[in-house]
């Protein structure tokens, strides 16, 4: 069995700057569809805007929402909307919001407006005719819009409205998600999960919301165990332990989270996320953008303890693909040393690349504690 280490650390606040983040575009709150617009963007209101963006499940390895919340970061005020739930019928995947989940949204001040599902219908793909599978899921805008007007008229903080949110509306806003699926079950015909285990789910959450935590935090282990013992030869180059964090703030708050690994060099641990393209020379803009998002907490540590010990780190983004020569990390690479990288690697990198990895020195020069590698994958 793989050795997980257990980390427990300090955050007195974040700051970080994106600059791989792309122009929003804006619309009206009066006209927003949460189901009609893009995965992100600006909200505004005759006094103010907010950046918004959305999950399409509340397990973020399938959602995939932290490249869509990296573009709204160096927003003022951002709203990032989850569903509480999602069952895709008794043949497919049931997923739940997870405690981690609201940790990180708490930590980054990004406020959480709660979802369900209100519609869907009976899967029409080949393989799920006769099949017990859901499809074209739609949220209740309605429920979604109400929230988001109630959030730009807020002047707390993302952390004390998202305190409130599930202390008060949480059970209520699941129960609501539990009632919609039994009535798109009976209009579908499609047989979702049983209830009970969600029922089961619910009442330790309302009975001690510390419970949840505990739901989560094994879950986010036991996923963090199995990723150790899985190869990750198309996704990433794995070159570490496996470890979780305890992240505790000024307001006493504690808070879970899994990276992809730690090494340890040079005396000091290194948090790292890896990913690595097999069929072409840099990863995927959502895939970079996602290993940077979860850096942002990390690079942000006022300390972190191993075994009682505080430890010196720092956190890396490692890039690797085919065919590139030599190796750069940033922010320890010079202009001219960027400038033979990429002349070396002048048949390797198309255009857009180029100017990603000149976004990616300057993402690394502004802000602390992180580096980032690239690098070819053999």
């Amino acid at each position: 069995m793989t050795e997980i280490l257990h980390f427990t650390g300090f955050i007195q606040g974040v700051t970080y700057k994106t600059y791989l983040n792309e122009n929003l575009s804006r619309i009206s709150l009066d006209v927003f569809d949460v189901n009609k617009e893009r995965g992100y963007g600006l909200i505004k209101s005759p006094t103010t805007e907010i950046a918004y963006s959305k999950w399409v499940s509340p397990k973020r390895s399938k959602s995939y929402p932290f490249p869509r919340i990296y573009n709204t970061y160096n927003s003022s005020k951002k709203i990032t909307i989850i569903p509480v739930i999602k069952d895709e019928g008794k043949d497919g995947d049931i997923d739940k919001i997870q405690y981690s989940t609201i940790s990180w949204m708490n930590l980054l001040n990004i406020y959480i407006v709660l979802a369900y599902y209100e519609t869907a219908k009976k899967s029409t793909k080949k393989s799920h005719i006769n099949k017990n599978r859901l499809s074209n899921q739609k949220f209740s805008d309605d429920f979604v819009k109400f929230q988001i007007s109630e959030i730009l008229a807020y002047h707390q903080s993302a952390l004390h409205w998202n305190k409130n949110l599930f202390e008060e509306r949480f059970t209520q806003t699941f129960e609501k998600a539990l009632d919609s699926y039994d009535s798109i079950s009976n209009q579908s015909g499609v047989i979702t999960h049983s209830r009970e285990g969600s029922d089961k789910y619910l009442y330790k959450i309302r009975e001690q919301f510390d419970e949840f935590k505990n739901i989560s935090l094994k879950g986010s282990q036991r996923a963090s165990k199995r990723e150790a013992l899985t190869s990750h030869k198309l996704e990433y180059l794995t070159d570490g332990l496996k470890a979780t964090f305890s992240i505790e703030n000024y307001l006493g708050g504690i808070y879970y989270l899994t990276p992809d690994e730690i090494i340890f060099e040079n005396n000091m641990y290194v948090i790292q996320e890896s990913k690595n393209t097999s069929t072409g020379s840099l990863p995927k803009l959502p895939d970079i953008k996602d290993g940077l998002f979860k850096l942002i907490l990390f690079s942000n540590l006022d300390s972190l303890i191993l075994n009682g010990q505080e430890v010196l780190f720092f956190t890396k983004l490692k890039l690797t693909g085919n065919n590139v020569v030599g190796s750069i990390i940033f922010p320890d690479a010079s202009a001219e040393e960027l400038e033979y990288f990429l002349v070396t690697n002048i048949k390797i990198f198309n255009t857009n690349q180029k100017l990603v990895i000149k976004k990616l020195a300057l993402e690394a020069q502004n802000n602390h504690k992180l580096k980032i590698e690239v690098s070819g994958n053999l």
